[in-house]
C-alpha cells in the first residue's frame, strides 16, 4: 500500500490509499476541526478539512458544520461560483458537489485512478478543473459531469501540482513542486511552463488585481511576476517557514500564512513582507479576511487573526480593517 505525504498544509495527515466511503463525522464545535482549506460563497464562508468536515459561516464568527457529506476522507480544497454551487476535492479522486451554499453534499463521482487532489478551481457553472499529485490534472466544461486529462509541462513530469488559481486577466496559472508553475490563456487546453527561476516547491498562488501575480512556498519564498509570467523578482516574507497560502486584502496589500503560526502582510505596493509568528507556533493552512477579521485556518480549526504578541496583533488588527466588510 503507497503512503502519500505532499503537502506541509496537510498538517501531517497522510493518505493510505484508501478514500472511506462513510458520512463525515458529527462534530460538537466544527470551529475546532483541523481545516485546510477555505471559499467564499457569496457572503460567506465554506471551509474543509479532515473526516470530511464542512464548517460554514455567514459572518466569519459562528460556525456550523455541513448537513450531509458523504465521506469521511480529507478534504483539501473548495471552490465555489456564486453563494451556491461549489466543488470541494480530496483524496481517493474524490469530487463533491453542493447546490445550496454547501449545507448539502453529493459525490459527483470519484475520478479514474483515485487520485490525490489538491486543487479545484471552478470559473463558472461548467468549467472547472482539478491538479493533485504527480502532476494528476483534468478539466470539465459540464460542470464536473465529465472530465478531460490535461496536458501540463514535459511528456513523463510527475510533479506534485499543488494549487490551481486564475488571474485578474482571466488566465490560469498552477504551481507545484520544485518550482515548477504553468499559465493557460485558453481555460487549460493549452500550458505554458514557465521560468520561476527557484528549484524549491511552490505551495501556493494568486492573481492581484493590478494584474501581477503573486507565488510562494518552501522556505518563506514568494515570487512576484508579471501577468504572463515571463519575469519574476524574488521577495523577502521575512521568514523561512514554508507559506501555504496568500490572499489580497481591500486596500491591495496580501496576507500571507505557513508553517509553525507564520502570518505577514505586505506594504500596499506589495514590495515587501512583515512576518509575525503566532507563539503557539500552529501550522496555518488557509486565511480569509471577512467582516472586518482576518480569519486563519489550520490544525487548531479557525483562528482569528489577531495573535497574541504585539508585533503580530498590529499586524493582524491592520489587516482586519482592510477586510470586506
Amino acid at each position: 500500500m503507497k503512503t502519500v505525504q505532499v503537502l506541509p498544509w496537510l498538517l501531517g495527515l497522510v493518505w493510505t490509499g484508501q478514500a472511506v466511503a462513510a458520512p463525515a463525522i458529527a462534530l460538537s464545535d466544527v470551529r475546532h476541526a483541523p481545516l485546510v482549506a477555505v471559499a467564499r460563497a457569496g457572503d460567506g464562508l465554506v471551509a474543509v478539512g479532515d473526516h470530511g468536515v464542512v464548517a460554514l459561516s455567514a459572518d466569519g464568527q459562528q460556525w456550523r458544520q455541513a448537513l450531509s457529506v458523504p465521506v469521511d476522507g480529507l478534504l483539501t480544497a473548495v471552490s465555489f461560483v456564486d453563494q451556491r454551487q461549489g466543488w470541494a476535492v480530496g483524496h481517493g479522486g474524490v469530487l463533491l458537489h453542493s447546490v445550496d451554499g454547501g449545507q448539502n453534499w453529493t459525490l459527483q463521482q470519484r475520478l479514474e485512478g483515485k487520485p490525490v487532489l489538491l486543487s479545484v478551481l471552478f470559473t463558472d457553472a461548467h468549467h472547472g478543473m482539478v491538479v493533485g499529485a504527480y502532476g494528476y490534472a483534468a478539466r470539465t466544461t459540464d460542470g464536473g459531469v465529465s472530465w478531460q486529462p490535461m496536458s501540463i509541462g514535459e511528456e513523463g513530469d510527475d510533479f506534485h501540482l499543488n494549487q490551481v488559481f486564475q488571474a485578474a486577466d482571466a488566465s490560469l496559472f498552477i504551481v507545484g513542486e520544485a518550482g515548477h508553475a504553468y499559465r493557460s490563456s485558453d481555460q487549460g487546453a493549452s500550458w505554458q511552463v514557465l521560468d520561476t527561476g527557484v528549484s524549491g516547491s511552490l505551495w501556493a498562488g494568486t492573481g492581484l488585481r493590478d494584474g501581477r501575480v503573486l507565488l510562494a512556498g518552501m522556505s518563506g519564498r514568494v515570487l512576484l511576476g508579471d501577468s504572463h509570467g515571463r519575469h519574476w523578482r524574488v521577495l523577502d516574507s521575512g521568514s523561512r517557514e514554508a507559506i501555504s497560502a496568500v490572499t489580497q486584502l481591500n486596500d491591495g496589500r496580501v496576507a500571507l500564512v505557513g508553517n509553525s503560526g507564520l502570518m505577514a502582510i505586505s506594504d500596499s505596493q506589495v514590495t515587501h513582507f512583515t512576518s509575525a509568528q503566532r507563539e503557539d507556533r500552529l501550522n496555518l493552512a488557509a486565511l480569509a479576511a471577512h467582516s472586518g477579521h482576518l480569519l486563519l485556518f489550520g490544525t487548531a480549526g479557525v483562528i482569528d487573526g489577531v495573535a497574541p504578541d504585539a508585533k503580530a496583533a498590529v499586524t493582524a488588527r491592520q489587516a482586519a480593517e482592510n477586510a470586506p466588510r
